[in-house]
């Protein structure tokens, strides 16, 4: 009995688990192209934008908090 149990919970853990593997690979290729052979991998152009955006965002998000650093110090 317990045994079988743990028998299914094994199989549903791996198909859990298959899926999310699945799931990230089909996403990650939304945003990144693996290469082939001597071909190297490449962004996609979401990729690139995505990252751009992120960049612009990190930059945006330090800028807001230096600037309420600063205006924490005056008061």
């Amino acid at each position: 009995m317990v045994s079988a149990i743990f028998t299914e919970l094994t199989a549903i853990v791996a198909s859990f688990v298959t899926m999310l593997t699945s799931l990230f690979t089909s996403v990650a290729g939304i945003f990144y192209t693996p290469g082939s052979g001597s071909d190297p991998g490449a962004l996609t152009i979401v990729g690139t934008l995505t990252l751009i955006g992120l960049a612009t965002g990190l930059v945006i998000w330090a800028f807001h908090y230096v600037r309420s650093l600063i205006r924490v110090r005056t008061k």
